[in-house]
């Protein structure tokens, strides 16, 4: 179960279009039909994340060699989002009229971490890492399940840290900010260079707010609160 449900009010969309009022997971379909038409296009990292975000709190990294999690030794891996693998062994590419004729690539998670977001608890499997120069590393947590759209972004600095957490929306003219409230980082090690495994824990919430001035004053700020914890392991790029 979810501490706390992540459900943008259900007004905000027939308020701004002035569209039948829906849940959340109705919401999610058109951002969704959209991405299957995309086909893989979407989905790559580094993203930045909408404009607007307010600073975000600072805090010092935890380090300890002798991190560990299972997670670390495993190979987990999964088909691109939009490949169904039916029950005689053949593969459907669900962006096409096409099948495949060869296995589908199996992308390694990089993540192991649990979102809160969208109302429903659920996986965010993936993690890049970038180097930026001495003792500045950019880390990149997301998820390219369209149906969950996290991105989180993590960015070291001489063993301090800053997160920007944001969720990718295709459609719907929604007005969000995320503001950290509480972040943990723990690294196994201090130094890093291209090349090298990082392998981390993370523990972040924040709390989602819409800023739509006269969106507020109708209804109120709809404030969500949205966790993501786990680990990662990747290379750093």
């Amino acid at each position: 179960m979810i501490d706390t449900p992540n459900q943008i009010p259900l007004k905000l969309l027939s308020w701004r279009a002035s569209m039948t009022i829906r849940p959340l997971t109705w919401i999610l379909l058109g951002p969704v039909l959209v991405l299957l038409l995309l086909g893989n296009a979407f989905g790559a990292a580094w993203e930045n994340p909408p404009p607007g975000q307010p600073n975000q709190m600072q805090s010092r990294v935890d380090y300890d060699p002798k991190l560990t999690d299972p997670f670390f030794t495993s190979n987990e891996w999964s088909y691109p989002w939009y490949i169904i693998k039916h029950g005689d062994g053949h593969f459907e590419d669900t962006t096409s009229d096409k099948r495949p004729d060869k296995e589908p690539p199996h992308l390694k998670h990089t993540a192991k971490c649990f979102s809160t977001s969208y109302g429903s608890k659920h996986l965010v499997r993936f993690c890049a890492a970038r180097f930026l120069g001495e003792n500045m590393i950019d880390l990149f947590i997301h998820e390219k399940n369209p149906a969950f759209r996290d991105a989180l972004r993590v960015r070291i600095r001489n063993g301090m840290f800053t997160s920007q957490y944001w969720t990718r929306y295709v459609a719907g003219p929604i007005d969000l900010i995320w503001t950290t409230k509480r972040q943990k980082l723990t690294l196994d090690k201090k130094e890093y260079r291209k090349g090298d495994v990082i392998k981390g824990r993370i523990d972040f919430e924040c709390v989602q707010e819409i800023t739509d001035p006269e969106y507020v004053e109708e209804h109120g700020r709809g404030l969500t609160t949205i966790k993501v914890n786990g680990v990662f392991k990747t290379i750093v790029e």
